[in-house]
């Protein structure tokens, strides 16, 4: 029987004796350790969370008649809590596969069909948000079908997560588009990240998702722009996947369409470590 990952421990700084203090608490040390804490801390979020709806509920139930306005900001607090719960979901699926060092476990995957399921999984999510979510549009441009090698533990939430970043991105009545791609040595899952923009911020945002893909200091300096817990989780599963993450324009010469793509090898490549 093998060990759990090892997540190393925090620096201790030493007492004023040169040892450390004989006192000093544990270190976590397991997956196990880290996923009891995230359950715990993700239930008392949900707790505060659910009290509110809850208290939403006999307001509206109870009050015969609300103004519009009242009416209005009654729904939205609905709404909101429904996104904040959505969202602590993501987040903590999102930090315990970051916390997972497992290596990847590799099984033969069929793209469209895991595709078709995180879309019908956010649909839901979409629909509360106000935005379209589209069918999958599908074509195989060399008749060697969506099948790539995966990584049963994270190919999943990896598609469900970039699904997750692009509806909250999306302004509400607008939509979300996924498109899969089958190549000769890879296939190509994109999906929209934004409506289409001025081509000056457009360009900026994909200059921006660049660097990030990439690792890379922005350039001239200054500070990365924050990114969502989602695609900070999809770059990881990304990379260990052995896949490439880029940001491509789908608009016209005028405006830009800020697209995600994921490039899934054919052939199964070394993930970095």
């Amino acid at each position: 029987m093998t060990d759990a990952p090892r997540i190393p421990p925090a620096a201790v700084p030493p007492s004023a004796g040169g040892g450390a203090p004989d006192d000093a608490p544990p270190a976590v040390r397991s997956i196990g350790e880290v996923s009891a804490l995230i359950e715990q801390a993700a239930h008392d979020l949900r707790s505060s969370l659910n009290a509110i709806q809850s208290w939403s509920y006999v307001l509206d139930r109870t009050i015969d008649s609300l103004a519009a306005p009242a009416q209005r900001a009654l729904d939205g607090m609905r709404s909101g809590m429904q996104q904040q719960l959505a969202l602590i979901e993501e987040m903590e699926e999102g930090v315990r596969l970051l916390a997972d060092d497992r290596g990847p476990s590799w099984e033969e995957t069929n793209l469209r069909v895991l595709a078709g399921l995180a879309i019908e999984d956010k649909r839901a999510a979409a629909e509360a948000r106000g935005v379209i979510l589209a069918a999958l549009e599908a074509q195989d441009n060399t008749g060697a079908g969506f099948t790539v090698p995966g990584d049963a533990l994270r190919i999943g939430p990896l598609l469900r997560h970039l699904l997750v970043h692009c509806i909250w991105r999306a302004a509400a009545g607008g939509s979300v588009r996924v498109y899969l791609s089958a190549e000769p040595d890879f296939v190509k899952f994109r999906i929209t990240e934004s409506p289409p923009v001025e081509r000056s911020r457009g360009e900026g945002r994909l200059a921006a998702l660049s660097d990030f893909f990439g690792r890379r200091s922005p350039a001239g300096g200054g500070h990365s722009p924050r990114q969502s817990t989602a695609l900070l989780l999809t770059r990881r599963m990304v990379e260990l996947q052995g896949a490439a993450l880029t940001a491509e324009n789908c608009g016209d010469t005028d405006n830009v369409t800020v697209c995600i793509a994921v490039r899934f090898p054919r052939v199964k490549t070394a993930s970095p470590a």
